[in-house]
């Protein structure tokens, strides 16, 4: 049996800008995707913790009709074509978060098997080679997206990312972070910033080159461990956020109560819509979140990136 370990990950700064070929910043956190290959005489994928709310089901066609799920087993599927091998392998899933909430367990499921799926085949794959694979499948399910979630799980740690470059950052710094309820997807919420930029687009490009800055000042400050500064960066990251309409009323109260109880920095983190959040190291920002709703996750930095083991 082939078990994969993906740590998940919170974006830092420049989500969606990054799309647009502008810097970001994100890195993995310890809270992991797991997922076993074992072998089959059949093609199957199964979960018994991996949450997926709004299924519909058609009775004619007896088909589950549920864009969660189409996307997960979209990815898994083109993960396992891209080797046109056609071994057939039962594929387990396991998850600590619910799919969909800007932590980037879309990517983790493609980084995994690829991973896990090669390994079962006996390919042996470099790091770099499991980022490309899982973003160019990203791509092809997804349609727009960046490198950044599938090159920062695959690597772990605190990850720079500008155009066709990465870079692996040093920082000592950890973040207090969670997550609520989401109203919409990350695939919808870049095609309603990619309409943003079709209808202002000066305006539009404005607002994400202040993100690159702030982004280049942020990685300074995070290599030299300064988390006043990261902090005010935050704050400024997520007004900027607000006006591309990716934050909901829920998001920028929590934000705004973080700011009043003195929390340092705090954001909104990843495809927005609700989801992820991430605030400077803080248990005040903690107590607040589980206070209005929201889940606490284990936002310590982790740095293996992702993991490949083989079990007898």
């Amino acid at each position: 049996m082939i078990e994969v370990k993906v740590p998940l990950k919170l974006t830092l700064f420049g989500e969606h800008a990054v799309v647009y070929e502008r810097p970001a910043i994100a890195y993995t956190i310890s809270e992991f995707l797991t997922l076993r290959f074992k072998e089959s005489d059949k093609f199957y994928i199964k979960s018994d913790n991996l949450q997926i709310k709004g299924v519909r089901v058609n009775i004619d066609e007896f088909k589950i009709e549920n864009e969660n799920i189409k996307r997960v087993l979209s990815y898994i599927i083109e993960g396992i074509n891209y080797f046109e091998a056609k071994k057939p392998v039962e594929i387990e899933i396991e998850s600590p978060v619910e799919p969909s909430v800007g932590l980037g367990t879309s990517a983790g499921v493609v980084v995994g098997t690829v991973a896990g799926y090669s390994s079962y085949l006996g390919i042996e794959l470099s790091k770099e080679e499991i980022a490309k694979i899982s973003h160019s499948i990203e791509l092809k399910v997804q349609g727009l997206g960046s490198r950044m979630d599938t090159y920062t799980e695959t690597f772990g740690g605190f990850i720079y990312i500008e155009k066709d470059k990465f870079e692996k950052l040093s920082s000592n710094l950890s973040f207090s972070a969670g997550y609520f309820r989401r109203v919409t997807t990350t695939a919808e919420m870049l095609k309603r910033v990619k309409q943003i930029k079709e209808k202002k687009r000066e305006l539009f490009d404005s607002i994400l080159d202040t993100i690159a800055e702030i982004t280049i000042e942020a990685k300074k400050a995070l290599q030299d461990n300064d988390e006043d500064s990261i902090g005010e960066l935050m704050y400024i990251n997520h007004g900027l956020l607000f006006s591309l309409g990716i934050t909901v009323p829920q998001i920028d109260e929590f934000i705004s109560t973080t700011r009043m109880a003195n929390v340092k920095g705090c954001k909104i983190s990843g495809g927005g819509a609700g989801g992820a959040v991430v605030c400077t190291k803080d248990e005040r920002a903690e107590l607040l979140l589980t206070a209005m709703g929201g889940k606490v996750i284990n936002a310590t930095p982790s740095f293996l990136g992702v993991q490949v083991i083989r079990r007898t």
